[in-house]
């Protein structure tokens, strides 16, 4: 019988029989996917997390739920819009103002007096990219791009969505990441938990290929 434990906000649900993904187990490249869906032009939704197990089966591991754009989840996503782009993303790096929890993808540690930046500004052939610079010293526009050190609590955790990064069309949108909520719709981001955060940050793996399927249903 399948038990559903919840632990700080976090449902954790077994191996539930005849359950079966919401999306298709041939278009993933690995065993773990973040699922995020969300009425059309809603800004709350819900953030599933899919992992493949030693039997091959495909398990719901953790159901809780998100924050999105402003505009809703869309494939309008571009700079200057609120929406949370639509379709499938890898997942390959993080960071965060807090100390590493353990994670497994290549974790970047920044804090307020860091330099780490994400270029936003259109005109940079460094747009959608982290770059360190000291702000006077910056070849970009700082006031159009996020100083990723001072932008708290969002950034104390994130994992950084690769949409629109390779290659990297200029306008169509930057900085999207899943960071920790502030109690409101993001800018296009994905929004939850601390505790989430954590979770995700320390279960995704490299080796599994995680990815990220954000849509409107």
């Amino acid at each position: 019988m399948a038990v559903v434990t919840a632990v700080l906000g976090i449902v954790l649900l077994p191996e539930i029989i005849g359950d079966r993904p919401p999306f298709d187990p041939g278009t993933v490249p690995g065993t773990q996917v973040v699922w995020v869906t969300a009425p059309a032009a809603a800004e709350r939704g819900t953030l599933e997390l899919w992992q493949r197990n030693r039997l091959r089966r495909w398990e719901r591991t953790l159901a809780v739920p998100a924050w999105v754009g402003r505009e809703g989840i869309s494939e309008e996503a571009r700079e200057g819009a609120t929406h949370t782009p639509e379709g499938t993303f890898a997942l390959t790096e993080a960071f965060g103002r807090l100390s590493d929890v353990g994670t497994k993808l290549p974790y970047l540690s920044v804090d307020s007096s860091n330099t780490w930046w994400w270029v936003s500004d259109t005109e940079s052939p460094l747009y959608n990219q982290k770059y360190q610079c000291a702000a006077a010293d910056c070849p970009f526009d700082t006031t159009l791009s996020e100083n990723l050190g001072k932008t708290e609590p969002q950034y104390n955790y994130a994992l950084v969505i690769d949409y629109n990064r390779f290659p990297v069309v200029p306008k169509k949108g930057s900085a999207f990441f899943i960071h920790v909520e502030v109690g409101r719709p993001t800018a296009g981001c994905v929004a939850v938990t601390s505790d989430v955060m954590r979770t995700l940050l320390t279960i995704l793996e490299p080796s599994r290929k995680p990815v990220i399927g954000m849509y409107a249903i």
